[in-house]
This record gives C-alpha cells, structure tokens and sequence, in this order.
C-alpha cells in the first residue's frame, strides 16, 4: 500500500474541538462531568483573515470557550455564520455535540498543510488572528475526524499555558470565563 505519512501529527495532540449548539450548557455538562475547566471563551470571535482551503474569501463567525482537562486543551465551538457551503458544510453538519475535530500546533505550517491535501484531507478552510495561523482539514475518511493546525508561535504557546496554568487548583468555581479576543 501506497501511503504518505503524517509523521507531523505523530507528536502531542494540542486540543479537542467540539461543536455544541449551546456554549454555556456544554462548558457546564463537560466540566461537571469531568473537573476540566476553568474554561475561557470569546463571543463572535473576530479573525484577520478567513479563506477557503483554495484561497477565496470566506465568513466564519463562531464562538468558542477553551478550558483544559489534565494534561490537554478542549475547545466547545458554537458556529454562527459561515460561508461559502464549502466551509459550512464541514463546520456545521454534525449533530451537536460532537467531536469535530483534533488539533496540533506545528513548526514548519506549510508543509503540513500541503502534506494532509496531498494525503487526501484537504484543508476547507484558513484563518489567521495576529500571528496565529490556523488550516481545517476533512480528515473523516482518513481518521474518522476533522484535523487543525496551527502555526506553533509564541501567541499560541502563551495563550494555551495562560489556560494550563489556571486550570492548576482550580477550585471549581467561576467554570466559564469572559476573555475578548
């Protein structure tokens, strides 16, 4: 068998990424039922820049609460608006909630990406905030999921250990947190 391998993504997982309908319920049913949290969300959250994985202008209006469950980031996204159906479709057809995805933080960004097309999970769709970068890849066929990366950069790194660190004796209060993005 011909394979190409995604030795990129055989390192640590960065976070899980579910898609819920109702952010404040899921946040509150996952840490209950897990003691994960504190969890820091952002409403609407605002990007630089969203394409589709081919390049054309695209709408992704979402929110999303980010929280940590031991040694791994979860993220519950709630997906408002989002254009074209190329980028819809992958971002929103799920019952809720459900795993949408799994995501690693790379180095060498672009390379990865154009590895997961060539391996038959094409990216729908990329965004940038700042110096993040981030690519959607449809890896259902693949590995049963959806797969992100992200561009690992100092952001990144200090925005996930800022979650990491108040998850350290969190006492269980104040589950979800208001953070503007």
């Amino acid at each position: 068998m011909n394979r190409i391998p995604l030795k990129p993504l055989a390192g640590q997982v960065h976070h899980l990424g579910y898609v819920v309908d109702d952010l404040e319920a899921a946040v509150a049913r996952f840490a209950a039922a897990t003691g994960a949290g504190p969890f820091f969300f952002s409403e609407h959250v605002r990007l630089d820049e969203v394409t589709t994985g081919t390049g054309e202008p695209a709408v992704y209006d979402h929110s999303s609460a980010i929280g940590q469950l031991g040694d791994i980031a979860v993220e519950f996204m709630v997906v408002h608006d989002v254009l074209p159906s190329s980028v819809k479709e992958p971002l929103t057809g799920f019952a809720s909630p459900a795993l949408h995805h799994v995501a690693w933080a790379v180095e060498d960004w672009d390379a990865v990406v154009a590895q997961l097309d060539a391996a038959g999970a094409p990216s729908y769709m990329q965004a940038r905030f700042g110096a993040m970068r981030t690519s959607y890849h449809d890896a259902s066929a693949l590995v049963g999921h959806h797969i992100e990366i992200h561009l690992q950069n100092p952001d990144l790194v200090a925005f996930f250990g800022m979650v990491r660190d108040a998850s350290v004796g969190w006492d269980g209060t104040q589950v979800l947190r208001r953070l503007e993005l």
